[in-house]
């Protein structure tokens, strides 16, 4: 069902977002401003951001403050080019200049627990800012966005929230352009496909029923939201199981690196205890995601294929569409089990993972798979980096040959700083649990 808007706006789960409402931008004297762009169309705009802060202000809502940099240090030639054509100047907003600063009288009060500024170098506030950090680690499914240019880092940013997953609200009176016709045409676009465009007295009306209480980041709501014991860190309800690299090429004795004379005994050892924890997921009803790394010369780099590193021997090893790509026998994917490609030592990188993972409420991976501290733990960091909770059984994973006593090492590393690490058997137990 569509969910109505008073819940796309609920302060318990909101973050108020300003976008790039600076002086270069809105400003008489502001950069655009004087090479002859309309502002009049952004009049209205300051009150009504106004009127929304306070609300949040009052509510305790997150507000999060976006101002744009645009140093040629940061640019490069693209943005430039873009900028160009678009009859814009790409050295608006230059650091420390007034023309980066806020407009108008309504700022950032930073003294205020809720309240955080960040700055982006492009369009999209999601591309090179901690955005998404704070969205997330608050427990935020909603975002109100706010700022200028509504056809431009408005709508770039709303369109990466919504692939992000987050509800996205556009109040079209808070948020503005140098031309009427693109504005609207922005705001009907976006409300057809990703987003909500209600007017900002919607928005406060809604809040103004609302009473300030618990909210994602608060101390004392985050520690409710904490994972503690092994049974509810690995619920299964919240829980992915990832498979990680066991394909014929690492384990199977006619694979490429048994072939070149590696000792592969233990990847070939860890294949009944990894098949152990996916009859067990399986069991659970956890979620599966077999991962799989797709090598060769077309998804490498100079760096990655001539580094002088492991990863040099991703020219012949695990080719797309090859027997040595596929998962060994014993750890073969159900039909309704998904399957994530790689093509570096982390899944994280340049897949469709964490989309997998947001989109069903995903809270815990469970690596296993080789080699140990090369791609699980690539992928266990990159994990906790995302703030999942992550679980290394400690004998579901392996390395090969010369790089075996490594694994010991990876293993403590990881649950120093990144993952627990139990055995198999006792995430048995906590599954039955």
């Amino acid at each position: 069902m569509p969910r109505p808007l008073s819940e796309k706006v609920d302060p318990t789960k909101t973050a108020l977002v300003v976008i790039d409402v600076q002086n270069d931008f809105c400003h008489p004297d502001g950069l655009f401003p004087q090479l002859g762009a309309d502002i009049s169309t952004m009049k209205p705009m300051p009150a009504r951001i106004a009127d929304l802060v306070t609300e949040a202000r009052r509510l305790d809502i997150l507000i999060l403050w976006v101002r744009a940099t645009y140093d040629p240090v940061v640019r490069g030639a693209a943005l430039d080019d873009a900028l160009d054509k678009s009859d814009q100047d790409p050295n608006a907003c230059q650091t420390g200049t007034f023309g980066a600063e806020c407009y108008g009288e309504t700022r950032p009060d930073l003294d205020r627990p809720n309240e955080v500024e960040m700055i982006k170098h492009r369009y999209s506030a999601f591309w090179d800012s901690p955005i998404d950090l704070y969205l997330r680690s608050n427990a935020i499914e909603n975002v109100v966005l706010t700022g200028v240019i509504t056809s431009g880092c408005v709508e770039s940013t709303g369109r990466d929230a919504f692939f992000r997953n987050y509800f996205v609200v556009i109040p079209d009176d808070a948020c503005a352009s140098y031309s009427q016709e693109r504005h609207d045409a922005s705001l009907r676009k976006f409300a057809m496909t990703m987003g909500t465009v209600p007017k900002s007295e919607d928005v406060i009306g809604i809040w103004r029923h609302a009473d300030r209480g618990s909210r994602g980041w608060h101390l004392d709501e985050k520690k409710k939201r904490v994972l503690r014991g092994l049974p509810d860190v690995v619920a299964p309800s919240h829980t992915a199981l990832l498979i990680i690299d066991m394909q014929n090429d690492f384990c199977h004795p006619d694979g490429v690196m048994a072939q070149r004379g590696a000792d592969i005994s233990a990847n070939q050892t860890v294949i009944p205890s990894i098949a152990s924890v996916l009859d067990d997921a399986r069991r659970a009803g956890v979620m599966v995601l077999h991962v799989q790394a797709h090598y060769g010369p077309l998804a490498g780099s100079p760096a990655w294929l001539f580094g002088d590193t492991e990863a040099s021997v991703a020219l012949d090893i695990c080719l797309p569409r090859t027997w040595g790509a596929e998962q060994v026998a014993e750890l073969s994917p159900r039909p309704e089990e998904l399957t994530v490609i790689k093509h570096r030592y982390s899944a994280f990188v340049d897949t469709r993972l964490e989309t997998i993972l947001r989109s069903n409420g995903i809270r815990t991976v469970v690596a296993c798979g080789t080699a140990t501290m090369a791609c699980v733990e690539s992928t266990a960091r990159d994990a906790m980096m995302r703030d999942y909770r992550v679980v290394v059984p400690r004998d579901a994973a392996a390395a090969r040959g010369h790089i075996k006593a490594l694994h010991d090492a990876s293993l403590d590393t990881m649950n120093a700083f990144f993952a627990l690490t139990p055995t198999r058997a006792e995430l048995a137990a906590a599954w039955t649990a």
